[in-house]
Order: structure tokens, then C-alpha cells, then sequence
């Protein structure tokens, strides 16, 4: 008999712990974060006209399926992009930029004109995002947006409010892509 329950235990101790699988790209069921757990609360991926840039994958302390609750949480969150295919710094900068525009008021856009500009300054400081790499938009209050490459540390970019905002590019009331939304917002 206890040969069978530690065979059992054995067997669920090798599972992965992963919970998704989207465009062949394994995303875990939870990641730490800044001494919290977070879970994944939804991927998907993100095309342009008919190809496949990334994978996201929205980590929150709990699920939500209300894109206001994800931007009022005064909580951890991580939006993870795992690349498809390579795209070019500027390219990328570019892209987040006009993702603020289109979900931002002039008002609050311009407030944020130095954070978005270091922003760009650190994705183009990365050159280019290859296909496999990860870049992760980490959410922290009171600190900001930690932006990580490739497992380094690009930099912070200070502001809670700028942490919100930068998730309405995928979360707000012009999402870079509705399909997506949806999909990081529900499993």
C-alpha cells in the first residue's frame, strides 16, 4: 500500500505546473512576485494583419474577468509577451506608444511623456526581441513598471499610475486587439 501512494505521489510530483499551452508556448499556472503568488489569469495571442507576434499572458493574485478590476488592483500583476517572431526595438516602442495613445486622453498621455519615452528608451536599449524570447511587464505598487528582457533587468519606470495605464494597451476601451482581451481576462 505505501508503495502505491508514494508511486502516485511520485507521479503528480513530475507533472508540470503549467496551465496553458497557447501557439506552442507553455505558460506556468503561477509565478512569485515581489513575495506574492500570482496565477494566470489569461493568454493569447496577438496578430498583426495574418501573422503571430507573441503570446501574452496576464498573471493576477486572483481571477478576474473585468478589465476595470485587473487596472484598479493596488496589487502585483505581470503581463508576459513571448515572442513569435522577431520584431525590432522601435517597432516595439512604437507599438506600446500608440497603444497609450489610443487608450489615454491628450491630458494623460502627455502627463506620461517621460515615462513613455524611457520606456522606449529601454526596448530599444534590448535592439530586438528574437522569436523565444520573454519580456515581462512587471506592476509593482508603489514602485512601477519593472521591465525584464530575456531574464535581465532593463530598468523601472516609476508610477502606479503609468502601471495601469500601460495595461489598458491590452486591456482598455481600444484594446491592441478585442480577441486578445478576451482572452487574457478569461481561461
Amino acid at each position: 500500500m505505501k508503495k502505491q501512494i508514494l508511486t502516485v505521489l511520485l507521479a503528480c510530483a513530475m507533472q508540470p505546473l503549467w496551465a496553458a499551452e497557447v501557439a506552442g508556448i507553455i505558460l506556468p499556472d503561477q509565478v512569485e512576485l515581489a513575495g506574492k503568488s500570482l496565477q494566470l489569469n489569461g493568454a493569447g495571442v496577438r496578430k498583426k494583419l495574418m501573422f503571430e507576434v507573441y503570446v501574452a499572458a496576464l498573471y493576477t493574485p486572483a481571477k478576474l474577468n473585468d478589465p476595470a478590476a485587473v487596472l484598479a488592483l493596488r496589487q502585483p500583476r505581470r503581463l508576459q509577451l513571448n515572442m513569435l517572431r522577431d520584431v525590432d526595438g522601435k517597432t516595439l516602442a512604437e507599438a506600446l506608444s500608440e497603444g497609450l495613445k489610443d487608450n489615454l486622453s491628450a491630458v494623460q498621455y502627455t502627463a506620461h511623456a517621460a515615462r513613455i519615452a524611457e520606456l522606449e528608451k529601454l526596448l530599444l536599449s534590448a535592439k530586438e526581441a528574437k522569436i523565444g524570447d520573454v519580456i515581462q511587464l512587471d506592476l509593482l505598487p508603489g514602485e512601477g513598471v519593472r521591465v525584464q528582457f530575456r531574464g535581465k533587468l532593463l530598468g523601472v519606470i516609476a508610477g502606479d499610475e503609468f502601471a495601469r495605464d500601460l495595461l489598458t494597451i491590452w486591456l482598455g476601451n481600444k484594446p491592441v486587439q478585442e480577441s486578445l482581451k478576451q482572452k487574457l481576462l478569461a481561461r
